[in-house]
Order: structure tokens, then C-alpha cells, then sequence
């Protein structure tokens, strides 16, 4: 009988500490399935690399934490003296026949477009790969006009998202031919000049995939024209005024690299911008230099 009491006690007092323990695992009710809290727990697993955001192919490297996004501003400016660089056809110029119309105004050298204080136009400036898990925006639904005006292309250099359109297009009275030198979409056709009171005729480009690197346009009939366009698989890109600034809104927060680059220097630095992007903040970085030399080439 003893015996029998020093168990019950014994069992007793166990299930009383047991109960008291109960709280503090996070039970609301007691055992034989009762409702359990476990503890909120937040993981941040950080880190770089992720999906290729540029003109590069995807490429997963491991996931990132993303807190948020913010704005990168900044500047391109020609450390030197800007290059004086020749019309590549003078106004009012001799032409072969059939090409008059592109001397009336001249066509200008825009592979180098200097704005006040030395900055440089015309520079695409781009998030390299963007972290795993950010959701990237659909492609814009307004299409790019890609136009032919005075023998010039219009713009010399723009953006474009896989999956927007870009209307080629000629407003010249003359036949202009539109050859891309890309690696996934390449395209080579003429476009007929604009008869009077008619519209000019158009052509639409889609691209599927991004490109490695900018795009050169050429036209076979004129060997001086050409213009630049970058295609994308993301927002995170643009080119910069004729003032040389830029602006990129959104970018996600955390160590991004940018590639700066121009058509006769290329990549304009070396491994690529490093900026770390703060949430809802706007971050400046310093004045980006290229030297006058590399642009006189």
C-alpha cells in the first residue's frame, strides 16, 4: 500500500510540473490535441547574383533579400575637352541622285552629344543581373518610334523591353534600309520613303530575348547612318539626357552593379558601378568621367 501511494505521488507531481512547463512551449490548451503557437521566427538570407538583368541571359545564382527599393540619380561627364567632331554630310553638300534631301539640313555626328557643364548624352546605364525573387513589371504596352528623319535615325539610342514593340518606320521621301546588327533577333529590310499625302510606312520589331550588349543599326543605302538600342529584360535601365544625367526610380535595395556604356568607349567602367541602393530613398552618385581622349577616336 506504501508502495502504492510514493506512485501516485510520484506520478502526481510529474504531471504537475508538466502542466506548469506547458505556457512556456507555446500551448494554448493541454495535451491530446489541443491548438499550438510556435514562435515567429524571421530568416533574411542575404547575398548577390541572382537572374541576369541586363542585356545578359538569366542566370540564377542564389536567392537575395530585397527590403524594399529606392531611386539612383546621377551624371556622365567628359573629363577634358569635348571633341570637335566633322558633320558626316554637310549641309548643302553634293549627294548622289536621289539622296538631295539628305544635305538640305546636313546630318550631324551624334556619336557624341555634349550638353552644359560637359556632360555626355547618349550613355545606357543599366542594372546589371537583377536578385533572385523580384518580381519585374510586365514590358511597357506603348510602343518605341524608331523613325528616319533628314537621313539621321531617330532616337540615336533608347531602351527596349523584350516584349514591347518598336515601330520602324520612314518619314523621308527617300528609301532608307534598317539593318540590326543583333545576336537573338536580327533584322535587315528596306522601308520605302514617305510619298506625299500618304503615311509613311511602318514595320514592327519585337524582340523575344534580351541582347548581350547595345544593338548597332545601320543603313545599308547610307553608310553613315547608325544608332544604338539596348534591349532588356527589366526596367532597371536607361540612357542619359543630352545634359548627361539620368534617373532610375525603383531599383531594388541592397549592393547593385550598374554597366555604364558608350558606343565608342564601351564599358565606360570597369566591372560595372557598385551603388547600394537604400529603400524610399533617393541615392546620388558621384559624377561618372570619361576621358575626352577615348571619345576623339
Amino acid at each position: 500500500l506504501r508502495k502504492n501511494m510514493m506512485r501516485n505521488l510520484t506520478s502526481l507531481t510529474f504531471g504537475t510540473l508538466l502542466l506548469a512547463l506547458l505556457p512556456l512551449c507555446g500551448c494554448e490548451q493541454g495535451l491530446g490535441g489541443g491548438a499550438y503557437t510556435p514562435s515567429s521566427v524571421t530568416l533574411i538570407v542575404s547575398g548577390t547574383g541572382g537572374s541576369s538583368g541586363g542585356s545578359e541571359s538569366p542566370e540564377t545564382v542564389g536567392p537575395a533579400a530585397v527590403a524594399g527599393f529606392g531611386t539612383v540619380r546621377g551624371k556622365v561627364v567628359i573629363e577634358g575637352s569635348a571633341p570637335a567632331l566633322a558633320m558626316l554630310v554637310g549641309k548643302g553638300s553634293q549627294t548622289k541622285a536621289g539622296d538631295e534631301l539628305c544635305a538640305v539640313n546636313g546630318v550631324p555626328n551624334e556619336s557624341v552629344i555634349v550638353g552644359p557643364n560637359g556632360g555626355l548624352g547618349n550613355v545606357f546605364i543599366y542594372l546589371k543581373k537583377v536578385p533572385k525573387g523580384v518580381e519585374i513589371p510586365a514590358a511597357p504596352k506603348e510602343s518605341i518610334l524608331f523613325d528616319q528623319k533628314g537621313c539621321i535615325f531617330t532616337p540615336h539610342a533608347f531602351v527596349a523591353r523584350v516584349g514591347q514593340t518598336i515601330v520602324l518606320t520612314n518619314s523621308d521621301s527617300v528609301a532608307h534600309n534598317v539593318h540590326t546588327n543583333a545576336n537573338n533577333k536580327s533584322l535587315n529590310s528596306a522601308i520605302p520613303g514617305k510619298k506625299p499625302d500618304q503615311s509613311a510606312q511602318t514595320l514592327d520589331l519585337v524582340y523575344e530575348k534580351p541582347e548581350d550588349k547595345a544593338v548597332k543599326t545601320t543603313c545599308d543605302f547610307h553608310g553613315w547612318m547608325d544608332s544604338y538600342h539596348l534591349v532588356v529584360n527589366h526596367p532597371w535601365a536607361t540612357v542619359t539626357g543630352a545634359d548627361g544625367s539620368f534617373e532610375i526610380p525603383g531599383v531594388p535595395a541592397g549592393k547593385m552593379t550598374f554597366v555604364i556604356w558608350h558606343e565608342k568607349v564601351k564599358n565606360v567602367v570597369s566591372g560595372g558601378l557598385a551603388v547600394d541602393v537604400v529603400p524610399d530613398q533617393l541615392v546620388v552618385v558621384p559624377d561618372i568621367k570619361v576621358p575626352a581622349a577615348k571619345l576623339a577616336k
